[in-house]
């Protein structure tokens, strides 16, 4: 970078400011080219129209006063370094333009162009390597996505009366889980988990997945391993979500009757109660080898007399709300 020329845009509406700024990099004998303007909305208009690497802003210009004007600049380019130049030597403002998005706080009249050099160039090496670090983590999620797609088919291939199963609970527990107002990093961990619920069904006889009647009380016990099953095939895989144990305790109900533990309330995640609804619903809903589907309106029922029993309100409440309220189906 001490090679390549830096363009800086510099937001500030006090001319004797902007000329010792401007006279503070030029002695530092770097590649700096200085645009100055006196409006935020000039600024913006030159964030959009120009390649500019980084910005120094005053927090106190005519058109908009404040660390909202951090966060106009943000919204404008999202990654674009600020570093923050102002008169005042405020501890709490500093950690809260930080917060909203400022690579650095200076303090006007304490600065020295050496000083300004490396936090400009710091701020814009960081920059970037939080760019890179955001395209990692996009190509890692794509991967891992695709991982979880392709061992959601291996029980569709397994279990065909059931395929789409996985898809269509998935699809719900996230619109619940949205509804629920979950971070979003939580939703897409819920979304991933329901996609392979079922994995642990590769260890039962495709015989019995497919039976088209009642299952025997012998067959109903293996189907009840599936859980554990899927636990220990998912929990030496470093998900940064509990995907593991959600699978695990998706058949368990909050007053302890579920399986394969007999948990109860607290005891099960957030998770594994937003997937056992969605689970249950679809379930209800769609054909089945050994009967046909009840619909969604049964299904509905269902939850809503044994929500607080075997489902969790909040999930049940949340559910509710997307098929009755806002007309959800199951594509």
């Amino acid at each position: 970078m001490k090679d390549k020329s830096i363009n800086l845009l510099l937001l500030e509406d006090n001319p004797g400011d902007a000329r010792l700024i401007r006279e503070l990099l030029a002695d530092t004998g770097d590649r700096f080219n200085l645009q100055c303007v006196d409006l935020l909305s000039k600024g913006l208009k030159c964030l959009v129209s120009q390649n500019i690497d980084a910005v120094l802003l005053d927090l106190g210009l005519p058109d908009s006063q404040g660390l909202n004007t951090i966060e106009s600049v943000r919204a404008t380019k999202a990654s674009i370094p600020i570093i923050v130049l102002t008169g005042l030597d405020d501890e709490s403002v500093a950690i809260e333009a930080v917060r909203r998005g400022a690579q650095d706080y200076l303090i006007k009249g304490s600065i020295t162009g050496s000083m300004l050099s490396r936090v400009i160039r710091y701020a814009i090496e960081r920059k970037n390597y939080e760019e890179e670090l955001k395209r990692s983590l996009e190509k890692f999620t794509r991967a891992l996505n695709g991982t979880v797609k392709a061992m959601a088919m291996a029980v569709e291939i397994r279990d065909p009366y059931t395929a789409g199963h996985q898809k269509r609970t998935a699809d719900l527990a996230r619109a619940i889980a949205q509804e629920m107002n979950l971070a979003p990093e939580r939703v897409e961990g819920i979304q991933l988990a329901c996609m392979i619920h079922d994995i642990g069904k590769i260890s039962i006889p495709a015989e019995i997945l497919s039976k088209p009647s009642l299952l025997s009380n012998l067959e109903l016990s293996l189907i009840k391993i599936h859980p554990q099953v899927g636990y220990d095939i998912l929990k030496e895989i470093d998900f940064p979500w509990p995907i593991a144990k959600t699978v695990l305790q998706h058949h368990e109900r909050i007053d302890g009757s579920g399986y394969p533990a007999g948990l109860k309330n607290d005891a099960i995640l957030l998770e594994a109660k937003v997937l056992a609804v969605a689970d249950v619903v679809e379930a209800i809903a769609s054909h089945r080898p050994y009967r046909p589907a009840f619909g969604t309106k049964e299904a509905i029922d269902e939850i809503t007399r044994k929500q607080g029993v075997l489902y969790d309100p909040t999930v049940v409440k949340s559910c509710l709300k997307l098929f009755q309220d806002k007309e959800y189906s199951f594509g």
